[in-house]
């Protein structure tokens, strides 16, 4: 999730006072609904294997889809009608509530992120204090992102997002972080990311402090992961503080809420794709899209441990890696960290193990 702004949200932003017409759907459009249904199918299966709550809607909020020629926002709040330009809305066989709209000159070519805005001068945008999850078509995909050339891959690009928007949708956590935005406590991922990149000393902690959570994932003692975790938290501590001394921030702030999210999403998305083979599409997608791939799998090397989050690599979030980690530990010990996930909003995972180790 990024606080940057799509160029399509200016030109969602003009209001436009009209009776909607209501359109029958075009055999591409049918395709649409059906791939969104593919979606829900996915989330509940997961849902069902991971998250209870996550399955509980189709939907945690809205989604907007863009094609090559037009928009379509998925289950839209119906505040949007005030920010939007004029729009039709689309029959579809799950009695979902889609708009459809023309699609601006200078719309982005490719996204796959949810967004939303918090600044008062952003009131008039679709995403201003809600998260909205805009996404490219696959077809659209396809063209900019060498990973996403089946309609499955598609699918597990959108899953991450859509975990995202469940997350920031629930109100405790929003307001939380809209909190921690507005008192100049956060910063968003990338710039995060950044100063990981950006600051040597910082990098090479953390990259002990992964090792260690690594250590303790693999160790056959609780003893031997109390020990491993206590010095995580010491090498931990140490760079936080250091961090403070020279830039006056407190980093452990947005990087506790960050492993937080990302580290739960990454392990959703895990267990996705190490399941993904028992979920099964509808009829008309096998059939009707030229994208579904029916001999799309994931191999046993990239089943493997080590091919998914919990080693570092500069092209990813190394808070994720971090966060994932410590799911691991939490999972492992059958710690019931999701029931106080959201109540808690600014509990950190390596607190709930903290208290777990019964460190001091």
């Amino acid at each position: 999730m990024k606080l940057r702004f799509l160029s399509v949200l200016l030109f969602f932003a003009v209001c436009f006072q009209a009776q909607s017409q209501i359109i029958k759907p075009s055999p591409e459009e049918k395709l649409i609904t059906e791939r969104f249904e593919y979606i829900r199918i996915i989330k509940k299966y997961i849902g069902n294997l991971f998250w209870k709550n996550f399955s509980n809607n189709d939907f945690p909020g809205t989604v907007v889809y863009f094609s090559d020629s037009a928009s379509y926002f998925i289950n839209p709040l119906p505040e949007m009608k005030e920010k939007v330009s004029k729009y039709t809305i689309m029959e579809n066989d799950y009695d979902w509530n889609i708009w459809k709209l023309r699609m601006p000159l200078d719309s982005a070519v490719f996204v796959m992120e949810t967004q939303f805005q918090f600044t008062p001068k952003s009131k008039s945008y679709i995403n201003y204090k809600t998260p909205v999850l805009f996404c490219s078509s696959p077809e659209l995909s396809r063209k900019e992102k060498e990973k996403l050339n089946t309609t499955q891959e598609w699918s597990i690009a959108m899953m991450h997002e859509l975990y995202h928007q469940y997350q920031y949708s629930n109100e405790a956590i929003l307001t939380y972080m809209l909190r921690l935005y507005e008192e100049k406590k956060m910063i968003d991922m990338d710039s995060l990311q950044g100063i990981y990149l950006n600051n040597q000393a910082f990098r090479d902690t953390v990259k002990l402090e992964n090792e260690l959570l690594k250590q303790a994932v693999a160790a056959t003692s609780l003893e031997e992961e109390k020990k491993l975790f206590s010095r995580f938290l010491k090498l931990r501590t140490k760079r936080d503080i250091d961090y403070l001394k020279k830039k006056k921030f407190y980093i452990n702030t947005p990087e506790n809420f960050w492993e937080k999210l990302e580290g739960t999403c990454l392990m959703m998305e895990k267990q996705l794709k190490e399941n993904f083979r028992n979920i099964q599409p509808s009829e008309y997608i096998m059939k009707n899209d030229p994208m579904y791939d029916p001999s799309f799998a994931f191999n046993e090397q990239e089943l493997s441990e080590i091919q998914f989050y919990n080693q570092l690599d500069d092209t990813k979030f190394y808070f994720g890696t971090t966060g994932y980690n410590m799911v691991q530990l939490l999972e492992k010990n059958n710690v019931p960290y999701k029931d106080n996930f959201f109540s808690y909003a600014s509990l950190p995972l390596e607190l709930q193990l903290k208290y777990f180790y019964k460190l001091k």
